[in-house]
């Protein structure tokens, strides 16, 4: 099995205390990808000089994650954030709107993900800072779609890779391969089978190891497990 060294990258998410348990969210998806954040009501200790450590945070960030919001905008800390982290010109700015709150100010040029009734999800955050982050993206990503647990599991934990594979580095390229030979749910899946896979291989065939991607392919022609491999059903 392949495995991928992944770099580290911190992020910092501002919110609204009264968007806490959005905040919460951001910080769930981020940590599923591999990327540590800093969401200040929950890490800052009592006796903690807070305001020190929210500017050391916002000063080593790679990641600044705003949750826009009415609460936001009249927040007395959140837009002086905004303020001191526009300044940092390698700061990645992925904001998100929770009420139909546009970026203004420092983040006017910037456009917002919309939070949805399904709250912050993977397809909404990660796929906007896969670009910029790659090498620490994917192999969460990655990681995460060979667990697939059902044929609709699959097809969803595919879905946000289907528009990164041109970023893969051929030992990524490898890893999610092995990971969807390994696993039936990924390869007998509909969409899988019929789409992601094959645009997959298309794009990354030289850089597959041949009995991985004989197996590969073998499967989502014939739906069944390839003989020749050491695969066993997951």
């Amino acid at each position: 099995m392949v495995r991928i060294t992944v770099p580290a990258v911190r992020a910092f998410i501002s919110y609204a205390h009264a968007d806490r348990a959005y905040a919460g969210q951001v910080r769930q998806v981020l940590a599923q990808v591999g990327i540590e954040s800093f969401l200040a009501h929950e890490d800052l200790e009592t006796s903690e000089e807070w305001k020190d450590r929210i500017l050391d945070e916002l000063a080593r960030c790679d990641l600044f994650v705003p949750v826009l919001s009415q609460h936001f905008v009249r927040s007395l800390w959140a837009p002086q954030e905004v303020g001191f982290v526009a300044s940092r010109e390698a700061v990645v700015i992925a904001p998100l709107s929770l009420d139909g709150t546009i970026p203004f100010g420092f983040l006017s040029h910037l456009q917002a993900g919309r939070v949805g009734p399904d709250g912050v999800t993977r397809q909404l955050l990660v796929e906007p800072i896969a670009k910029k982050f790659p090498r620490t993206i994917l192999p969460g990503l990655i990681g995460i779609a060979a667990k697939a647990g059902s044929f609709r599991d699959a097809e969803d934990k595919w879905r946000p890779l289907a528009s990164l594979f041109s970023l893969f580095t051929p030992e990524e390229a490898q890893a999610l391969a092995e990971g969807a030979v390994a696993n039936n749910q990924v390869w007998a899946a509909a969409l899988c089978r019929d789409e992601y896979i094959p645009a997959f291989i298309r794009a990354h065939r030289e850089h597959i190891e041949p009995e991985t991607l004989r197996a590969l392919e073998y499967q989502i022609a014939q739906e069944t497990w390839y003989a020749g491999g050491k695969q066993s059903e997951a």
